[in-house]
């Protein structure tokens, strides 16, 4: 910020916001409105002051960019500012006949006060709620649905930040109250935010401010009302106290599982993993799981397949003794798509992929012989985003199932999908090593042809990117043999690789290959190290860079992690050389980690980092300059901040700058 001025952000572009239309405005067109060019914009006021006036414009495309720019403006303004001159502006947009300002309005009330709050003491706290809160409960109450969804979203995403006194006063006030409201709408949106903002209101409150009011909800005449308290009595149940959710809200739960509509019936499926938390573990056995069958075999196709989709969530929330062959039965049974009255549904097995690793880490290894099947039923689903799904997650698996189990039942998984789409090949080799780990030696071993493979990956450089950045793991996983002759190779050649992002990827991996290096003291370290210091004096720049983009992952690495004097014998002198390249991306890359490398011990009256810095210091190029910590409020903030105006003057500025330099 230079001026008052937002740096990026251009106030006066009413007349183009990306995504907005002129066409809807009620006002667009009111020829008793003063003419856009009528009204006054002062190149002199700052971000705050146009946004004051541009909040009482007469055209809604500049309200409605001011509005958009709350969250930024807040950003740049002291608490005290905002209180005083941006957040009682709020009020009108609040209020604005435009429905697109309104849902702005809404949209910027959690990022603005998320930015706001932390910096603000008690005191300020509570005046910026006494300002803000009127705003949510208008929004809350507009007549424009998708003005109050977004309402309920940033109320949602914002009070949890505020003290437990000022969420009971006014806010749970507030939401009682619409509780009570003769609006339908109104008992929903209070429904859907008692059930959101129970986990920051602690058990007691929740008991004697929330639990009261779902009751009623949930024996409201209109459906939709019981609906939402289906959906969210889970939610309400899981932060009260296990006694209290057992003996008061159960009871209300099964009620609603059993009422005459549908959607009521489905939302109770869809919230069952919630309410199992709340319960006692003979509770759940006992009452809670004949649910689950009832609602699999529940007269409406919907319903059924709710509960199939929430089936898998349930099982994770029990413990290993409560899941019952019956519910693994239900579970496996939607890998082919013809479940229990779903016959030929195609989403079951994309539902029961996403949550089979959840389902394995319930049962554990044990439990396998009673899923193998089905897993194998999804490794060959036509459908490939259930294939794509499993692949993603074949790591997990793996790491449950152990060596033994890995090998016998996911192995031929791994091949298969290894020749599938694109799409589904990634997924294990984006966690190749972690899947590999999860092998013992031999099995491993396997694979190596495979690790060769990807290097030479033409058609896809995303895949030789994936075996980059996974390098540092491979070399700790196989044999010494097989790191110096077929990791360390290719190593080399990515480190080559005709695409940056492969290059800085495998760049990242050095530390973790120099501490495998050093850990079993291998005989050819040396000639390694050697050869990437022939990095820094290649004709070629993009290899150069690389060389620099090396050192400073290494000045990067956590202190206990860095190597002082190996850097400063291996890596070092070779820094130096790079500090005087005639290419100035390299020698910003240099400048940065000088910079960083005279913080650490010992290095900042090191000669070879004392001469690097002579030489950067002098150097005349104007990032690599700042860099190096010398400001030279060059740029177009600087030039307006110092009333440089013309193209010859600029230039002549930045002559004398660079030569005073």
């Amino acid at each position: 910020l230079q001026s008052g001025r937002l740096d990026g952000f251009d106030w006066r572009a009413a007349w183009w916001v990306e995504g907005m239309e002129t066409e809807g405005f009620a006002s667009a067109d009111n020829r008793d409105r003063l003419p856009e060019e009528d009204e006054e914009d002062n190149d002199d006021w700052t971000d705050l002051e146009r946004f004051q006036n541009f909040m009482i414009s007469q055209h809604p495309l500049r309200r409605l960019v001011c509005v958009r720019g709350l969250a930024e403006l807040v950003h740049s303004l002291s608490v005290e500012d905002a209180l005083e001159g941006a957040l009682p502006m709020l009020e009108q947009a609040a209020g604005d006949e435009e429905s697109s300002v309104r849902d702005a309005l809404a949209s910027q009330l959690a990022p603005a006060l998320k930015d706001l709050l932390p910096r603000a003491q008690p005191n300020q706290v509570a005046k910026v709620v006494a300002l803000v809160w009127p705003l949510s409960t208008s929004l809350l109450q507009d007549k424009d649905q998708q003005v109050r969804a977004v309402a309920e979203d940033a109320v949602i995403e914002y009070a949890p930040l505020l003290p437990r006194e000022l969420i009971e006063s006014p806010v749970l006030e507030c939401v009682v109250g619409m509780a009570h409201d003769g609006a339908e709408e109104q008992r929903i949106t209070a429904m859907k935010l008692l059930g959101e903002l129970s986990f920051a209101l602690g058990p007691d409150l929740v008991m004697k401010g929330v639990a009261p009011e779902v009751m009623s909800l949930a024996e409201d005449a209109m459906f939709r009302v019981r609906k939402c308290a289906a959906l969210y009595i889970g939610k309400v149940s899981r932060w009260s106290a296990k006694g209290y959710a057992v003996s008061d809200l159960f009871p209300v739960y099964l009620a609603l599982a059993e009422d005459e509509i549908w959607g009521v019936r489905k939302a109770c499926a869809e919230s069952i993993s919630d309410v199992a938390a709340s319960l006692t573990p003979d509770v759940r056995r006992e009452r809670l799981l004949p649910l689950v069958e009832s609602f699999t075999s529940d007269v409406s196709r919907w319903v059924r397949n709710a509960a199939f989709q929430h089936l898998g969530p349930l099982i994770a929330t029990l413990s290993a003794e409560e899941v019952t062959p019956q519910l693994l039965q239900l579970f496996s049974s939607m890998a082919s798509g013809k479940c229990n009255g779903g016959a030929g549904d195609n989403e079951m097995p994309n539902f029961c992929a996403y949550n089979f690793p959840a389902v394995v880490l319930t049962v554990g290894k044990e439990g396998w012989p009673m899923l193998r099947d089905a897993y194998a039923e999804l490794v060959k689903d036509i459908q490939w985003k259930v294939r794509r799904t499993l692949a993603f997650s074949m790591h997990e698996v793996a790491l449950i199932l152990g060596p033994e189990l890995t090998a016998s039942s996911l192995l031929d998984a791994m091949d298969t999908f290894l020749k599938d789409l694109d799409e589904v090949k990634i997924g294990v080799l984006q966690n190749l090593a972690k899947i590999l780990g999860a092998l013992d030696e031999e099995a491993r071993a396997r694979y190596v042809d495979l690790v060769c493979s990807l290097e030479m990956e033409s058609d896809n450089w995303r895949f030789r990117h994936l075996l980059a950045v996974q390098l540092g793991d491979l070399f700790s996983l196989f044999s010494d043999e097989t790191v110096e002759t077929e990791l360390y190779p290719i190593f080399v050649k990515l480190l080559r690789d005709p695409v940056a992002e492969v290059r800085n990827g495998a760049a990242q991996q050095l530390g973790q290959i120099l501490k495998r290096l050093k850990e079993t003291n291998a005989p050819w370290r040396d000639e390694f190290v050697s050869e990437l210091s022939e990095f820094a004096s290649d004709d070629c720049f993009q290899v150069r860079l690389t060389y620099a983009f090396m050192c400073n992952h290494l000045v990067k690495l956590e202190e206990s992690l860095f190597d002082g004097e190996v850097f400063e014998k291996d890596f070092l002198p070779q820094l130096v050389q790079l500090s005087s390249d005639k290419v100035t991306n390299i020698r910003r890359l240099v400048a940065n980690c000088v910079t960083l490398l005279r913080e650490k011990k010992g290095f900042g009256s090191q000669p070879d980092v004392k001469e690097c810095v002579e030489v950067l210091q002098n150097d005349k190029d104007i990032d690599v300059l700042r860099t190096m910590g010398k400001n030279l409020e060059l740029g177009i903030t600087g030039w307006r901040h110092n009333g440089v105006s013309s193209g010859a003057e600029r230039d002549q500025e930045v002559r004398g700058k660079l030569a005073a330099a």
